[in-house]
């Protein structure tokens, strides 16, 4: 990553954290709180055997999920969780020293166990511990119940696993993420070159009591450009994103198709190219 780009993701995610996470990066979509689950059933759910790959796993039923929960599935399939924890850490790593979530810092690691609410009246707990970023080695990020509790229901996130970022754009995560009230773990793999993601074709998403999805395709989802390429879901049936087939009328839409029937259209492409400006910088 070229000195420009870290100063790049540097402004990005102090800005992400001056607003604690609840504003600007990661959505303020208002979601169904009438199950709403308290994070730290996280990490016993991520540890459950029903997030392992089992031997015959049971296939998402894509066509049929309702539209939150194909949401959870395209937003983690294109990486918008390993991207967020990227940005997030690194910039805790350039700010200055806070008070909440504090920080500690040994030679080229850092880390942090938190339990204190920070001044937007947001609880942080849990920890994680990190390498700064370097460009001669991979960045290693571990997360254990790291968490937010926002004021009210509708904003609560919790993290648990790993994500590793090498410096020629390489993305590896083993995440289990708890957002809008659903739990998801994504195994994945992802490349980036000159803003172009391509996944590996052993990378899967599981949403808890939705079943799995395999990961497929190519895009680009640039900030200032139309996106292109398409995402693939294989579950149970084939759930594809078409970011070549965005209208000009639309241009923050992309269709988005089951076994080739059409499913409407994705139309909150601005707010979610915020959730992956990690790999715009490869």
């Amino acid at each position: 990553m070229s000195r420009t780009s870290l100063r790049a993701v540097s402004a990005l995610a102090v800005s992400c954290l001056s607003t604690a996470l609840v504003a600007g990066c990661l959505d303020t979509e208002t979601a169904d709180t009438t199950d709403l689950k308290d994070p730290e059933v996280l990490l016993a759910v991520a540890s459950s055997p029903e997030l392992a790959l089992p031997p015959k796993p049971a296939l998402a039923q894509l066509a049929t999920a309702d539209s939150a929960t194909q949401k959870r599935f395209v937003d983690a399939a294109l990486g918008a969780d390993v991207s967020d924890v990227f940005t997030s850490v690194v910039g805790l790593s350039l700010s200055p020293a806070s008070t909440c979530p504090a920080v500690g810092r040994r030679g080229d690691r850092i880390y942090a166990a938190a339990d204190c609410t920070d001044a937007a009246g947001v609880h942080w707990s849990g920890n994680f511990r990190a390498q700064t970023w370097s460009d001669t080695r991979p960045m290693t990020i571990e997360l254990e119940r790291w968490s937010m509790d926002a004021p009210g229901t509708k904003n609560d996130r919790a993290w648990d696993g790993t994500v590793t970022v090498d410096p020629n754009g390489r993305f590896t995560a083993n995440l289990a993420v708890y957002k809008d009230g659903r739990v998801s773990r994504t195994v994945a793999t992802w490349e980036a070159n000159d803003g172009r993601v391509v996944a590996d074709l052993d990378s899967y998403v599981l949403v808890q009591e939705h079943g799995l999805a395999q990961i497929g395709g190519a895009w680009r989802m640039p900030r200032d450009e139309r996106a292109t390429g398409a995402l693939f879901l294989t579950g149970a049936q084939e759930l594809t994103v078409d970011f070549d087939g965005i209208s000009a009328d639309t241009p923050h839409c992309a269709p988005v198709y089951a076994d080739g029937e059409s499913l409407g259209s994705r139309c909150d492409l601005l707010d979610l190219v915020t959730h992956l400006t990690a790999f715009e910088l490869f």
